[in-house]
């Protein structure tokens, strides 16, 4: 996964054309598309029949792109890897040079880093039982994922963990090579997932009691929902990046190497977990 792909898919995502990907707009649809097209190429399946499954909210039309790796068996469990698409459309205003809120960190990122995980597991374990999933309406409540997580249960579709990305476009203040996870203390996630790689990858973050993150990304509605291991991976550290909900969060002001390096070390991790023995619980 090189860092000229990762510019590329970012760089798609967060375009002025997509116009802040607001739900239910014509750039989110064509931020949706993309996303879509790059699913195919990669040769992911659509888990419904199509990528796209509809849903209707707050009397907008949208869609949750929701893929496959492997096939459907509702006598296996599923690792889901999700992330939000959407993001917060336009500045309201005439007099405003720059009106687009691109959203490159939030979420921008985490799409590209479930993009390029997605290919990487497709080519490598083209057999894994892998949901991907990318959602709509995140920042206007977690709508998308309440629609589709019950959805998925009452269809009979057993999820085992849910790996949500959020925000990965900055190197932590404490350094590189480190990410941390919301819902440090609800599972053995960081701990399985450190032995497996060797290293202290995932760290805990002490703000996100603070904050309450785990609440606040679309892996609550899965925990809600499924009762599993359900964690998001960042390293938005509320001291490394001034730009949440601004103007500037654009891909210039990114730290691409980073956020390669990170999809990378993500996408080891991933299919050690899946060729592993170990339990997240």
């Amino acid at each position: 996964i090189t860092v000229a792909e990762t510019e590329r898919i970012i760089s798609a995502l967060a375009r002025d054309q997509v116009e802040g990907r607001e739900f239910g707009t014509k750039g989110f649809d064509l931020a949706a598309d993309w996303a879509v097209g790059y699913l195919k190429d990669a040769g992911v399946k659509p888990f419904f029949n199509d990528f796209k499954d509809t849903v209707v909210i707050q009397g907008k039309k949208t869609a949750n792109i929701v893929g496959l790796i492997g096939t459907r068996d509702n006598a296996k469990e599923y690792v889901l890897l999700g992330a939000h698409l959407d993001h917060i459309g336009k500045a309201k205003g005439k007099n405003k040079v720059d009106t687009v809120y691109n959203g490159a960190n939030d979420d921008a990122s985490g799409v590209t880093a479930v993009l390029q995980i997605a290919a990487h597991l497709q080519q490598q374990r083209p057999n894994a039982h892998v949901i991907v999933a990318l959602f709509t309406a995140e920042e206007s409540g977690l709508l998308g994922s309440e629609y589709l997580a019950p959805r998925l249960k009452k269809l009979g579709i057993k999820i085992k963990y849910m790996i949500n990305f959020e925000m990965i476009g900055k190197a932590m203040t404490t350094g590189q090579n480190r990410v941390y996870i919301t819902g440090y203390n609800k599972s053995n996630f960081a701990k399985v997932s450190n032995e497996l790689l060797g290293f202290e990858f995932i760290h805990y973050l002490h703000e996100e009691n603070k904050y309450d993150l785990f609440r606040r990304s679309d892996n609550y509605t899965f925990y809600e929902t499924y009762g599993v291991p359900c964690h998001t991976i960042s390293t938005f550290d509320f001291q490394n990046y001034s730009y949440y909900h601004q103007l500037r969060d654009e891909v210039s002001e990114l730290d691409l190497p980073h956020m390669n390096a990170t999809i990378n070390r993500s996408a080891d991790l991933i299919v050690k977990l899946l060729d592993s023995n170990y339990q997240i619980r």
